[in-house]
């Protein structure tokens, strides 16, 4: 039994196993019909409507023959056209859930321009004079905020902000045609 299933009280389980035996080839029949003669479809449906039964038993156990057949009948019915809709959902949803988890495509030619920049920049960073390369290093290597970086250097924020700004604009200079953010850098912007 698995976790959060019903269990068949004891004294059901004599019962259903008779109302199994006398349904179950009936109503394979039924859902063959129904599913045009798809056996596999129709055992799964005849598997989920005896779950179904099963559960309900305490109130399908009061009913006819014949009602018990209805019964039967409704709940495959409605289980196929639910296990069709499901799958109707998934044929429409299908094309988006490809294009959103499809791998993109790799773009050679930015990735070389990107390691380029890199390259440049890591060159750059490397010829600026000890503190502002110690600034750079701490901001965009460490990943520290400008008052990190004040606190370790004992310098004002703003100080550190104006190094920061000085040092960009040496970056967007020197890797001219590969900054990746064209010319209109917006200083302030996080970085």
């Amino acid at each position: 039994m698995r976790d959060g299933d019903t269990k068949i009280p004891e004294h059901y389980a004599g019962e259903i196993a008779l109302f199994f035996r006398g349904h179950d080839r009936w109503l394979f029949g039924f859902a063959c019909v129904r599913t045009c003669r798809d056996q596999e479809r129709a055992a799964d449906l005849v598997q989920d409507t005896f779950e179904a039964a099963t559960l309900a038993w305490g109130t399908l156990r009061e009913l006819s023959g014949a009602q018990q057949r209805a019964w039967l009948r409704t709940t495959l019915s409605n289980k196929d056209v639910s296990n069709f809709r499901r799958g109707a959902l998934f044929r429409r949803k299908q094309p988006d859930l490809h294009h959103r988890y499809q791998v993109a495509e790799a773009d050679t030619e930015q990735q070389a321009l990107s390691a380029l920049a890199l390259e440049r920049a890591a060159k750059i960073i490397e010829g600026l004079p000890g503190k502002q390369k110690k600034i750079a290093l701490m901001r965009w290597n460490d990943h520290m905020k400008v008052p990190e970086i004040a606190e370790v250097l004992g310098c004002s924020a703003g100080a550190v902000g104006a190094q920061l700004t000085a040092i960009r604009r040496k970056l967007i200079a020197g890797l001219g045609p590969y900054y990746p953010f064209g010319k209109d850098d917006g200083e302030g912007a996080a970085s």
